[in-house]
Parts: structure tokens; sequence; C-alpha cells
């Protein structure tokens, strides 16, 4: 190793093992580390390794490949899934081809080949240090996310009682109710009090035109800002994802549609049940391309058609992460060229036509 050296600093007082089998190697790095700040442990082979792991908490480890006995490569893979929170560093003799697949692998931080420079070593024991903070702050938010989540679904559960109970002896207070309910289950979205009184005007304004009772449209009207409610229990990385998803993250995220159904229509409240019918179907297609079963025509409920157009005609007109907002005009003219295909051709002749001849309530 070099004389010259200088002294990175990142995570000061860094628990570090090294394992070598070679003991002037050992000391070295012992000293080496020592005097950049780390507090350092050896051992010499595998076997010793494991107990101090056992016996003593480190963040990093800095391992040797060739080893008598058990190799590096060997007591990485069992760290890998004994101590994931443990940062390794492979070192190596051996510059061959591919010699590091196995470092990668297994999910090594580094991999630095002998004879090495001082300021090598200290510069990927920074880097890996760093890396290790970062995915552990990701985990813990991850942790923290997913109590947010439990805590929402909580929620969520407990005013789906309380409005079922108000819809069977309160009709009057419903209003209050199913608003409150709707935002809890997305309150990661500022804007859903706004996108949910939209679409439940709209289709209740629709439902108006199709020649519903009053009952039956103010029943929908209520019903229809439940059709999101099973977005409670999505991932913040996919609800908050800035931009188109994967084919997984889409598939994670269509499954909104049967998580609202199941927690709606096990309570026995007529708006309730119709809110599960809604959260089902409004992502179903007239064609039969929707989800969740791909039903086609008229065998979608009528109410979830209803709220698919009014749905879709806020989506276009709203502005996302990864799109502008489109004008009237233009969503007007892209609900065109869904009909047949994803929207009801009959209700959407109804719904375009009093757009264009009356100015639009939202």
């Amino acid at each position: 190793m070099s004389s010259t050296v200088t002294f990175p600093r990142a995570a000061p007082d860094a628990r570090i093992l090294i394992v070598d089998d070679e003991e002037p190697i050992r000391r070295s790095l012992s000293r080496l580390l020592g005097r950049a700040g780390y507090v350092c442990a050896t051992a010499s082979d595998a076997a010793e390794a494991r107990e101090l792991l056992e016996s003593k908490t480190f963040d990093l480890m800095l391992c040797d490949v060739t080893m008598p006995g058990e190799s590096g490569f060997s007591l990485l893979a069992d760290v890998h899934q004994t101590h994931p929170d443990l940062a390794v560093i492979m070192v190596t003799a051996v510059d061959a081809p591919g010699g590091a697949e196995p470092a990668s692998r297994y999910g090594a931080y580094g991999y630095i080949v002998k004879p090495f420079d001082t300021n090598v070593i200290l510069i990927t024991i920074v880097g890996a240090l760093r890396r290790r903070a970062e995915r552990l702050a990701e985990v813990d938010r991850l942790s923290h996310a997913a109590s947010d989540v439990a805590d929402h679904i909580a929620e969520v559960g407990d005013g789906l009682r309380r409005l079922a109970a108000a819809d069977r002896a309160h009709p009057s207070a419903r209003e209050e109710a199913v608003l409150r309910v709707a935002l809890a289950a997305e309150w990661r979205d500022p804007d859903t009090d706004r996108h949910l009184q939209r679409v439940s005007t709209h289709a209740a304004h629709l439902a108006t035109l199709a020649g519903l009772s009053p009952e039956g449209v103010e029943l929908l009207r209520l019903a229809s800002q439940l059709h999101d409610i099973g977005k409670v229990d999505i991932p913040d990385a996919v609800a908050l994802k800035p931009r188109l998803l994967t084919e997984e993250e889409r598939l994670i995220m269509q499954g909104h549609t049967e998580t609202g159904f199941k927690m709606l229509e096990r309570f026995d409240s007529p708006l309730l049940r119709l809110g599960s019918v809604i959260a089902l179907s409004h992502h179903e297609r007239f064609n039969g391309s929707g989800y969740p079963h791909g039903l086609v025509g008229n065998a979608i409920p009528f109410e979830g058609r209803i709220v698919a157009i009014a749905d879709v005609f806020d989506a276009l007109r709203s502005k996302r992460p990864y799109k502008q907002a489109y004008s009237q005009k233009e969503s007007l003219e892209i609900l065109r060229n869904r009909r047949r295909t994803q929207l009801d051709p009959e209700l959407l002749d109804l719904f375009i036509t009093d757009l264009e001849t009356r100015r639009s309530p939202c």
C-alpha cells in the first residue's frame, strides 16, 4: 500500500470488520482505518468472522476472497442472508475476467484488487458506507410509509362503519361522512376533494340525463365518491410515482378496484353496496379490454359505466405528474376516440352533447 494518504470522511466511528488470512494486511488496514476515524476489529478466517458478527455490530466488512478453508465469497453469500444491513467490500489478489461477478451477485458494495492504493480503499469505504446509509434510510422511510398506510386503512374502516350506520339511521349525515372516508383513502393527493366533487357532479348530471330517478341520482352522486377507495392500500412507491408505471406497478395499481369492492360490499348499506359496484367496475371497458373482469358492453353495471365517463373526463382535464391538463375541446375529442372501445357510446353521446350545448358545471 502507498504511503500518501488522505482521509475522506463518511460515517466516522463506523465499525469495520477486516477479514484476511494475512496478519500484516490485517494490521496495516486496521491502522489505516483507525487513523481515518473508524473502529476496527479483525478476523483471520470466515469462522472467526462469523463469531465476531454474532457477538458485535458492524457497519462494514472488508473481506479477502481467497483464504484457507472457506472462501470470502462463501462468507459473503452467508452474510448477505444473515446480516443484510452489513456493507461488504471484497478484496482479491487475482484480477481475473468475471472475478467480480460473484461479489455483485451477493450484494457486495465494492471489489478491490491487490496491491491497492490506500486512497482507493478509503474512497471505496466512504462510498459503501454512504450507500448503506441511503439504503437504510429508504428502508426506514418505507417502513414508516407502510405504517401510514396501515393507519389510514384502519381510519377508512372506522369511517365506513360509521357511514353504514348513518346510511341506515341518519341519511342526512351521509354527505360529510362519505367525503371524509374518501379523503382518508386518498390522503396522498391534495387535489382529491376537488376531483371527487367534479366526478360526482358529472356522474349525477349524466345519470339524470340517462333517466335515473332523483333518489337513484342522489345515491349515485354519493357512492361515486368512493370509486377509488381501494387506493388506500397502494404502496407509496406506486401511488406517488411521477412517471408512467411499469407493467408490474400497473398491475398493483389495478388492484384498487377489487380492494375497494371488498372494503365496501360487506356492509349492509345501500350506499356502500352501490359504492362497491362502482369501485369494482369503473375501469371495465365497453369492448371487454378493461379490468378486473374484462366485462363487455351492458354486462358492465350501469352505474360503473356512468362513473367511468365522469372519471376519464376529469382525468383528461386535470394535470398529473406525467401530463398536462387537456382543454375541454381536446378532452371531448379524446372521448370520442374512445367511443365503443372504452366507454358506453350511448351514455357518452349524452355526456358530450350536453357539455357542448351548455357551460360545464366544473
